[in-house]
C-alpha cells in the first residue's frame, strides 16, 4: 500500500469514529432492553450517524451535542484506535477485499471489546452483520484475485474454531455461545492466513486470558465465580498474530525473485541445474 493509501484508511477510521461510539453505547444495555438510540443522560437523539461536519467535534469531544455529557468512551479514543488499527492493516494487508474484510472485523471488534468489558454481553446486532460482511468480502477476495486455497483455509478455520468453542462452552461455565460466534469470526481472518495462524491466533488469545486471571490471582481480586471478559483477549491475540504474519507474507512475497526469468549475459550451469540460471550478481544457484 502506498502512502496515500495508509492515511485515507486512518481517516476513515478516524471518521467512522463516530458511529462505533454510537454503537457502543447504543448496546450498553441489559440483555432484554432494546438498544438505546437516544443519550443516557438527556435523551437527546444523538446516538446515530451523522454527516462528517457533526461528526468531528462529537468524536474531538466524546460528549453529547445537546447536553455535552461524556458519551462512552473518553474523547477521541474511540477514532484514534480505530485510525491506527486501520492504517497498520492497510500497511500490512494488500489485497483490497482482504483488507476491507479485516478493517470490518476490526471496527466491529473495538465495539464488542468496548461491551464485553462493561457488560459481559456479545451483542447479536454487532456480531451477526459482521459474520455475514466479512464471509463476503472473503468470497469475493478468493473470486477476484483467485484465492480458492485461502478461501477454503477461511471457511474451514471459522468452522473449526466455533466447534472448538461450543465443544468447550458445553463443558465450561466462562465461555457463552457469543463467544463462540466471535470464535466463529476470528477463524474465517485467521483460517485465510493459514492454520499456524489460526492455531497461534487462538493460542494467544487463550496465553492472554491466563495472564489476567494470574495477575488478579497474584493482587488478591481473583474469584472462582467471576466471569471475565475474553472478548478483548481473543482480539488482541488474534490481530497480534495477522499483524506479524501478513506482513511477513507481504515481505516474503517482495522479496522472490524468479530464477528463469531471461537476462542478459546469464547462461545455464552445466552441473545437473538445468532449470537454474547463472547472474551476474548473484553468487550462487
Amino acid at each position: 500500500m502506498t502512502d496515500l493509501a495508509i492515511a485515507s484508511a486512518a481517516v476513515v477510521g478516524f471518521a467512522s469514529g463516530p458511529a462505533l461510539r454510537a454503537a457502543i453505547v447504543a448496546n450498553l444495555r441489559p440483555r432484554r432492553d432494546p438498544a438505546r438510540g437516544r443519550c443516557p443522560c438527556c435523551s437527546a437523539p444523538c446516538l446515530r450517524w451523522r454527516p462528517l461536519v457533526t461528526a468531528i467535534p462529537t468524536a474531538l469531544w466524546g460528549r453529547c451535542p445537546a447536553c455535552r455529557r461524556r458519551i462512552g468512551a473518553p474523547p477521541a479514543v474511540i477514532e484514534l484506535v480505530n485510525a491506527g488499527l486501520l492504517a497498520l492493516l492497510a500497511l500490512r494487508v494488500h489485497p483490497l477485499f482482504v483488507l476491507a474484510a479485516l478493517g470490518w472485523a476490526a471496527a466491529a471488534g473495538i465495539i464488542l471489546v468496548a461491551i464485553d468489558a462493561s457488560t459481559r454481553r456479545l451483542p447479536d446486532a454487532v456480531l451477526a452483520p459482521t459474520l455475514v460482511v466479512v464471509l463476503v468480502l472473503l468470497v469475493v477476495a478468493g473470486i477476484v484475485d483467485h484465492r480458492s486455497s485461502e478461501l477454503v483455509g477461511a471457511l474451514t478455520g471459522g468452522a473449526a474454531t466455533f466447534a472448538g468453542y461450543s465443544l468447550l462452552a458445553l463443558v465450561t461455565a466462562g465461555l457463552g455461545f457469543g463467544d463462540c460466534k466471535l470464535a466463529a469470526l476470528l477463524g474465517l481472518v485467521l483460517g485465510w492466513f493459514g492454520w499456524e495462524a489460526l492455531a497461534a491466533g487462538v493460542t494467544l488469545g487463550f496465553l492472554l486470558a491466563a495472564c489476567y486471571l494470574l495477575a488478579r490471582m497474584v493482587i488478591g481480586r481473583f474469584s472462582p465465580s467471576e466471569q471475565i471478559p475474553l472478548a478483548p483477549f481473543m482480539l488482541v491475540g488474534a490481530f497480534t498474530v495477522l499483524l506479524v504474519v501478513a506482513g511477513r507474507r507481504r515481505l516474503v512475497g517482495h522479496r522472490q525473485l524468479p530464477l528463469d526469468l531471461p537476462s542478459t549475459g546469464s547462461r545455464s550451469l552445466g552441473f545437473g541445474c538445468q532449470n537454474v540460471r547463472w547472474m551476474p550478481w548473484r553468487s550462487s544457484c
